[in-house]
């Protein structure tokens, strides 16, 4: 037992870093990891991902707001529609045949009975 504990101490009476159950966890949380080769390769690699994922969430963001601009404009289209159809209905009510007939009968004009002919 007393073995096992020296091969624990080095020469100082310091106990010696021993193999950790979770030493990836401490190597990440120090931040040794960032500084390994492969790491440092592949570090453009990780930028161009990270980049590419904002530009995504960046995107989805604005067909979310051109999608609600078509659709207010959509329904201001609408409105519009509905607003001539119904000025068209008052106009067509005041400009009926039979009330040019007798704003023209009231004015002595009157209407022909056959097509126009060139003068």
């Amino acid at each position: 037992m007393e073995q096992k504990e020296q091969q624990k101490t080095n020469p100082t009476g310091q106990p010696s870093e021993e193999k950790k159950q979770h030493g990836w966890l401490a190597k990440i949380m120090g931040g040794d990891v960032l500084q390994s080769k492969a790491v440092v390769r592949q570090m453009p690699v990780v930028l161009l991902c990270c980049f590419y994922a904002l530009l995504l969430v960046y995107n989805r963001y604005k067909v979310e707001d051109l999608t609600k601009a078509k659709l207010e404009a959509q329904e201001r289209i609408n409105f519009l529609r509905e607003s001539r159809i119904e000025l068209q209905k008052r106009y067509q009510e005041t400009v009926k045949i039979s009330q040019i007939a007798e704003l023209l009968d009231s004015t002595g004009v009157g209407i022909t009975a056959g097509p126009p002919f060139e003068i």
